[in-house]
């Protein structure tokens, strides 16, 4: 059993996908404020992400559910027709690949719907802290095309970045997906003028569902949904309250003043969350997501960046050479270099030392070992924590 924390669980599904793993992660999340736990199963194929749901449905259950999604008025006569033809009735993959011979949807379909459910199961889990038990033994043959591939994991990686930094965007007013909205009292000089922000208001917020449930509910997107909220509660309309990820506070910019400054480069802002909440209330944290806009950080901010947090694993310039780019220039030979990494091995260790490393840190790492860590070369003034 894994435990990880608030921001965490992206980097333990990407270590599951380094290490090749099949089968089955069942995952659990707290959300604090409410005392509920939160669970879904994913499932891997030689890495690749092919489902995530509540649980593993049979071939029957899952072959209904795409015929809801998709409006096919004839799925329970193509599912009869697949009984009789399936060699294996256990099988998903056999089930589908029937389907698709039959011109029900193609192999691009299936496939682009459960990746958008994945990412919508995703996003109800991020933001939490939780624990992730793996089967091995577990069998599930959902995968796609005659290849049999899984889900494109970069382009999971990439749309799961967008979304988080469109959810950041509508903090504080909107704390989590799992805020709940609540109706103002509005008077008659500052009513609700839009028809359908009336009726909406009328049917579905009763100031005890959360915004996850009305998406559910209306079958929409809960993300689209809160950037609608987000501008209603601008006029005046609703307000939130409820469930927010189990976070350090931040500091503010005046607490910041006088703060050591750590440049972190990832190009995960899930990761970039939580280093921020990891040592924020001891030092100020800049970010990069590329090589590129570290060495421009670095080159704006000479005078002041103390320490660097640097992933290894990132597109086009790696972690190494980004270490060996900074170390060659005279003014960067003495910074310490902290390297964090999800790969934990001698070889990895060894590159970042002759890349100029001056420590090295597997991913997911703790709060306390990140702190002290950094406090060997920067201690940091506030000592509390």
């Amino acid at each position: 059993m894994l435990q990880f924390q608030a921001g965490q669980l992206q980097q333990s599904l990407e270590e599951l996908r380094q290490d090749a793993f099949s089968g089955a992660a069942y995952i659990d999340v707290s959300i604090n404020t409410q005392n509920i736990v939160r669970s879904q199963v994913a499932f891997f194929k030689e890495g690749a992400i092919t489902y995530i749901g509540n649980d593993l449905p049979n071939p029957i259950d899952f072959s209904q559910e795409i015929g809801k999604l998709l409006n096919l008025k004839i799925i329970n006569a193509a599912i009869k027709m697949a009984e009789k033809k399936v060699k294996d009735p256990t099988s998903i993959h056999s089930y589908l690949s029937i389907y698709t011979r039959i011109n029900l949807f193609t192999w691009e379909q299936i496939e682009k719907l459960i990746f958008n459910q994945t990412v919508l199961r995703l996003d109800q889990l991020l933001p939490y802290e939780g624990r992730l038990v793996t089967n091995a033994q577990a069998e599930f043959d959902l995968c796609y095309g005659e290849d049999r591939h899984g889900l494109d994991w970069q382009q999971l990686q990439a749309t799961l970045v967008k979304r988080q930094q469109a959810w950041t965007d509508l903090e504080p007013d909107i704390p989590s997906i799992d805020a709940i909205p609540h109706p103002i009292q509005i008077n008659k000089n500052h009513a609700v003028d839009d028809a359908h922000a009336q009726k909406h208001l009328q049917t579905w917020i009763d100031g005890q569902r959360s915004l996850l449930q009305i998406a559910s509910e209306m079958k929409q997107d809960p993300l689209a949904l809160g950037q609608l909220y987000l501008r209603w509660h601008k006029l005046g309309w609703i307000t939130f309250t409820g469930a927010q990820p189990k976070i350090t506070a931040q500091p503010s910019t005046t607490e910041q003043k006088g703060l050591p400054v750590i440049l972190s480069v990832d190009d995960s802002l899930v990761v970039q969350t939580m280093i921020k909440r990891a040592i924020g209330d001891h030092y100020k944290v800049l970010t990069a997501n590329s090589a590129i806009d570290a060495l421009q950080v670095l080159n704006n901010n000479s005078n002041s960046v103390e320490l660097l947090l640097l992933d290894v694993t990132m597109p086009d310039v790696d972690g190494f050479e980004l270490c060996r780019t900074v170390r060659s220039i005279p003014q960067f030979q003495n910074l310490p270099v902290i390297m964090l990494t999800a790969k934990d091995g001698l070889l990895n260790k060894v590159k970042g030392q002759m890349a100029g490393s001056t420590h090295y840190l597997t991913k997911p790492v703790e709060k306390e070992t990140l702190l002290n860590a950094i406090e060997k070369y920067i201690p940091s003034p506030q000592m509390s924590r």
